[in-house]
């Protein structure tokens, strides 16, 4: 037996409460769900995400042929019956999928840039984001609406160090870049590569992570052995000794550590902490002045 709301008219009906929510700033009287053609919707060009799982795909189209459209994508008017899509491409994508020609919309007034910046926030508030698509976003945001890395974080909701390290790793090459969508290497794997200024030795270190299935300490091993390499390569050739120093920062850190807990066993009350802020580790000991000479 259909609900009350399938006995409704198509072509409008009220957003229930609990979609008022998830859609925008506008009171409740401006929403309305319009019974769409998916045909007349344009994808967003400020849709961060460029891969959509298949698997992921299949199993919400799945969904929506066995109990429907659960929440109705949102899009913005245009001209001429057209609409451009603000949120809700995989609902879209699977509706399509299952041949449907219709769709309820959330349709929002036609404000270029407020529905753009929308649809471009709601998208990079996703956890499943891959974070070079997270990256390519933030660039989008920056040049589109001409913001600050700032106003951008406090858009969004991250902090301003956060976006600074994701837009760094967009110094990588498009085929670096390829290389690490393709075998799913983490963050901290592209920041690995951001130390190798050589785009050749970038994508050699890459394709090894991938080949080898290297971890993170392993690549960022893999990239201490080539800038290595690089310096004796460009060392001068002469009698004179060369000397070395320690390029992993962790033994730097352990011996810190290991002056402070030396100074605590003499009776002085030392402090140190170590803070990851990204791409730089932050370092502080904290002496008493009484034992400073």
């Amino acid at each position: 037996m259909p609900t009350i709301e399938e006995r409704m008219p198509r072509t409008e009906r009220h957003i229930r409460p609990q979609q008022m929510t998830e859609v925008g700033a506008q009171s409740p009287s401006d929403k309305h769900i319009r019974w769409i053609a998916v045909a007349s919707v344009s994808p967003n060009p400020n849709q961060p995400r460029r891969i959509f799982d298949e698997q992921a795909l299949e199993e919400l189209a799945s969904s929506i042929r066995e109990i429907g459209l659960i929440q109705p994508i949102t899009v913005r008017a245009l001209d001429n019956d057209r609409y451009e899509l603000v949120s809700g491409e995989r609902r879209l994508r699977a509706c399509a999928r299952l041949g449907k020609t219709h769709i309820d919309a959330i349709v929002l007034p036609a404000s270029t840039e407020d529905s753009a910046m929308m649809a471009l926030i709601e998208n990079l508030q996703r956890a499943d984001l891959h974070f070079l698509e997270e990256a390519e976003g933030y660039a989008m945001a920056l040049q589109e609406f001409r913001m600050s890395q700032e106003e951008m974080a406090q858009r969004i909701g991250r902090s301003q160090s956060a976006v600074a390290n994701k837009l760094r790793l967009l110094r990588l090459s498009d085929a670096v870049r390829s290389e690490l969508r393709a075998h799913a290497l983490t963050e901290r794997h592209a920041r690995a590569l951001l130390k190798l200024s050589d785009e050749q030795d970038r994508l050699a270190v890459a394709r090894q992570a991938a080949e080898r299935e290297l971890n993170v300490r392993q690549t960022e091993a893999l990239v201490a052995q080539t800038l290595e390499r690089q310096r004796a390569a460009e060392a001068p050739q002469s009698g004179r000794k060369v000397i070395t120093l320690m390029r992993d920062h962790r033994l730097y850190l352990n011996a810190f550590r290991d002056i402070v807990q030396q100074m605590q066993r003499a009776g002085i009350h030392a402090e140190y902490t170590v803070q990851d802020r990204g791409e730089v580790l932050e370092l502080r000991v904290i002496l008493p002045r009484s034992h400073v000479g």
